[in-house]
C-alpha cells in the first residue's frame, strides 16, 4: 500500500550524531507524535498536526538549548523541494525539510564533499559529526554550571561551530578560544575543562 506523505525531514541525532530521514504522512492516527533516531531512539523532533492546514515541528537546538517551533502550511509543503531548518536564536543548522529525494541527494553531496576534503578519512564522516555534537553538549553543560569564565570576569560567552571546531568568544572583552573537536582526544581535553592560558594570553578557561 502506498502511503502519501506531506514531506520528509532529516535531523542529526544530538546523542549519537547519526542522521535519519523521516517521512511525514498526510494521514496519521495521532495529531501529535515524536520522531526518534533509528540508531539510539533519542527524540529528534515533535510533529503536531494543527487542524487540516498546518504542520508544526518542534526541535531543540544542541548548541544553545533553544526549543524551536516551525509552522508550515500543508499547501506550501506539497510544493516544497528542499529547505534548511535553522535555530531562531543562533542560526545553527538543525536539519532539512522537503522531498525525500532532494534531502538524500544533499546528504550524499555533503558526504562527497567531506571525502574530497579528507580523502583518507571519508568513512569517518558520521563519527566526526558525533564527536562534534558531543563536544557541543559538553561545552553547553559546562556553561550551564557556570564553569566557563573569561579572565576579565565575564561569563557571557558565545559558542559557534566552525568546521570541526567550537569557537568560544567573550561578549565583554572579545577574548576568544578555538576548541578542536575532531577526535576522542579532543573530547577528553574538553571533559577535563579548559586551562588555556598557555595558548592565548586572553582566552577562556575553566573557573
Amino acid at each position: 500500500m502506498l502511503i502519501e506523505t506531506v514531506c520528509s525531514v532529516a535531523f542529526y541525532c544530538q546523542r549519537c550524531g547519526k542522521i535519519h530521514v523521516h517521512d511525514i504522512p498526510y494521514f496519521s492516527g495521532s495529531k501529535r507524535w515524536a520522531l526518534h533516531c533509528s540508531s539510539c531512539a533519542h527524540e529528534q523532533a515533535v510533529v503536531v498536526r494543527c487542524g487540516s492546514r498546518n504542520l508544526e515541528l518542534t526541535i531543540d537546538c544542541v548548541v544553545c538549548g533553544t526549543r524551536n517551533t516551525a509552522v508550515y502550511s500543508l499547501k506550501h509543503l506539497r510544493h516544497l523541494q528542499l529547505e534548511k531548518i535553522f535555530c531562531t536564536k543562533d542560526h545553527f543548522e538543525l536539519g532539512y525539510i522537503g522531498r525525500r529525494r532532494r534531502i538524500e541527494e544533499l546528504l550524499a553531496f555533503n558526504q562527497a564533499e567531506f571525502e574530497a576534503l579528507h580523502p583518507n578519512d571519508g568513512h569517518n564522516f558520521i563519527e566526526k559529526q558525533q564527536i562534534l555534537l558531543e563536544a557541543v553538549n559538553r561545552v553547553h553543560e559546562m556553561a550551564e554550571r557556570g564553569d566557563i569564565i573569561c579572565p576579565c570576569g565575564s561569563q557571557n560567552i558565545t559558542a559557534e561551530i566552525r568546521g570541526n571546531s567550537i569557537v568560544l568568544a567573550c561578549c565583554h572583552c572579545g577574548a576568544s578560544l578555538v576548541l578542536k573537536a575532531e577526535s576522542a582526544a579532543d573530547l577528553a581535553r574538553i571533559g577535563r575543562g579548559f586551562d588555556m592560558d598557555l595558548v592565548l594570553p586572553q582566552c577562556l578557561r575553566k573557573k
